[in-house]
């Protein structure tokens, strides 16, 4: 008898430690900004401040991503002539401590070394509470019209790689990641950014990029435009239709869409600057690794947020439902967006603003990200009938968005296309 109960509660030991194995790895929502800046570029804080920033405030992970540089080796700049000033390395030095910040004089200029990532990724980072990935974005042009691409858990530095023409710039940049991530064997995520900052990508050279599966639909940087203008589309009318070029006639894939911050500026948090927390991604995973957030970025498991929530998403094979964490008196809409099979390809150039030549996104028809549904509620679902290329989701808050951008925006998210079979 009392090697039968000896025997049994073994067994429940076992049994315990497989389903607690289990349960440690159920797939859950982390949160995380890939567009960041610090003093090593044109941000005006320290990373290290910029690090706790985030941590701090419930994010997850985090990529640094200063332009045409990483964070790594040696640099040195003046203490109070930089971006930050010296209120910036005041609050430094009374945060961490002179055994910290390190300083010199420098031909009479007081300096402050900047600490490479190696050296303060050892404070913030936990597993399973906080990730850093090094990143950078390339800032390139062509034609003095700015191209900037972001890679995310980079490894090597990469210059811009340039081009003759607006497309080929972003490909080239594009295919220096994918190069790097294949001869490395790392994870590695190309996106591309801000395609409203000052005007310069179209929807016709977005649809063509081949190797990227992810672009910002939110930023928030003051001067990014994600709403368009009377001569430019907004970026959610460019996802919708290089979304259905290129499913239905270039066999390009999905692009996935990203909400980020592109932060700048961490001391005055008011709508005319680049501030952090204005938009984010809510990544789907079991672990809080790279590999883990990369591989679930590349399925679509994700959505991303202006403050909207959700307790779950499902993007069946027919299927696309999502349940709002909702806040009390507050009310919500999803919209299921999409284009159906057979729409009206034709399109015409777009109006051309005064005093310019460059081109404009074209003028497609109606029948291009058209909404399907319309749910009022915290709880949404639509199945596809199949004569759909596409379904992607939005739900939009009756909540004002905090410090935003734009007068009168109201928080959101945007959930990833569930793609036709066959596309």
């Amino acid at each position: 008898m009392r090697l039968s109960r000896t025997l049994s509660l073994v067994f429940f030991l076992l049994l315990l430690c497989v389903f607690s194995s289990q349960a440690a790895q159920a797939p859950r929502w982390w949160k995380g900004n890939l567009h960041t800046h610090t003093l090593w570029s044109d941000g005006d804080d320290y990373p290290e401040m910029v690090v706790e920033w985030y941590k701090t405030n419930g994010y997850h992970f985090l990529a640094l991503s200063d332009h045409n540089i990483l964070l790594e080796g040696e640099k040195w700049i003046a203490s109070t002539n930089n971006r930050g000033g010296q209120k910036a390395f005041d609050k430094y030095l009374q945060r961490f401590g002179e055994r910290w910040v390190e300083q010199a004089t420098m031909q009479g200029t007081q300096m402050v070394r900047l600490r490479p990532l190696n050296e303060f990724r050892p404070s913030f980072e936990q597993p399973g509470r906080f990730l850093l990935m090094p990143s950078e974005e390339i800032s390139d042009e062509s034609r003095k019209v700015p191209i900037h691409v972001n890679a995310t858990n980079l490894r090597d530095f990469i210059p811009p790689r340039g081009g003759s023409n607006i497309l080929e710039v972003i490909q080239r940049n594009v295919d220096a990641v994918i190069e790097q991530r294949e001869r490395t064997r790392r994870p590695m995520l190309p996106h591309v950014n801000h395609p409203n900052y000052c005007w310069a990508i179209t929807a016709e050279d977005l649809m063509r990029v081949r190797g990227d599966h992810f672009f910002e639909v939110y930023n928030g940087h003051p001067e990014i435009h994600n709403e368009g203008d009377a001569c430019h589309s907004g970026t959610e009318r460019v996802w919708d239709i290089l979304l259905t070029f290129r499913l239905a006639e270039l066999r390009l894939g999905a692009m996935y869409a990203l909400a980020v911050d592109d932060s700048h500026n961490y001391h005055a948090l008011v709508p005319t600057n680049s501030n952090p927390g204005r938009g984010w991604i809510m990544v789907r995973a079991a672990k809080l690794t790279p590999e883990a957030l990369i591989a679930a970025l590349e399925a679509g498991d994700f959505y991303a947020s202006s403050g909207v929530r959700l307790k779950d998403l499902r993007r069946e094979r027919n299927r696309l439902s999502l349940e709002i964490d909702a806040e009390e008196g507050i009310s919500y809409t999803t919209q299921f967006i999409g284009t159906r099979k057979g729409f009206n390809s034709s399109s015409e150039p777009g109006e051309l603003p005064p005093k310019t030549s460059r081109p404009t996104t074209r003028r497609y028809s109606s029948e291009i990200g058209t909404v399907l549904a319309e749910v009022k509620g915290s709880s949404a679902a639509y199945r596809v009938n199949g004569n759909e290329l596409y379904v992607r989701a939005k739900v939009i808050s009756s909540k004002l968005k905090d410090n935003a951008v734009v007068a009168g925006e109201r928080e959101a998210a945007w959930i990833q296309p569930l793609i036709a079979p066959g596309q």
